[in-house]
């Protein structure tokens, strides 16, 4: 149901499981303005949303496309899948996204730094595994980790990782149940 937190297997990436919250189910009609997301008309109240920084149009924070969505050219993003760039203006009515039947829309709570599916688009039904439960490990991670595929990169990441165990470890957060 919205609000719920899901893993999932990331559409066209079968080897990538991923942690979201349901924003959208279908039928649903969804669009951000200035970082704040809106369900069907209605301002959705997320107080576990993290929107540090956006709205203030200083030039680094904003982002059109992210904070905007879906008012700006998805093509315009370098960060938005070619299929969902193509996919994106056949579910857009006046202005707002439509989720269709057999998928949902997912978010990350961190909007500013997280790729949801603003940028890679709907999960299907068939793709969501469950609900996490708890916070198990959280380690700090750069944002441009996740681009780094060659083998010299992840063994480099791997001993990095082994190496800062404890002083990169979020340990505040470790055994916190998923809300």
């Amino acid at each position: 149901k919205v609000g719920d937190i899901i893993v999932f297997i990331k559409p066209n990436e079968p080897d990538l499981y991923l942690v979201k919250r349901v924003v959208g189910l279908p039928g649903d009609r969804i669009h951000l303005t200035g970082g704040i997301l809106y369900r069907n008309g209605q301002r959705v109240n997320e107080p576990q949303i993290s929107v540090a920084g956006i709205g203030d149009h200083d030039g680094f924070s904003y982002s059109p496309y992210r904070d905007d969505f879906p008012t700006v050219d998805p093509s315009l993003e370098s960060q938005v899948t070619a299929t969902w760039a193509t996919e994106l203006p056949h579910h857009i009515v006046n202005g707002e996204l439509v989720v269709p039947p057999g998928v949902v829309f997912a978010m990350g709570d961190n909007r500013v730094e997280s790729l949801d599916g603003r940028y890679w688009g709907f999960v299907p039904r068939q793709n969501i595994i469950g609900r996490p439960l708890f916070i198990y490990w959280s380690f700090i991670t750069p944002d441009t980790q996740m681009y780094v595929t060659d083998m010299k990169g992840r063994a480099a990441w791997a001993f990095h990782t082994i190496t800062h165990f404890i002083s990169d470890t979020r340990w505040s957060r470790e055994f916190r149940p998923v809300r």
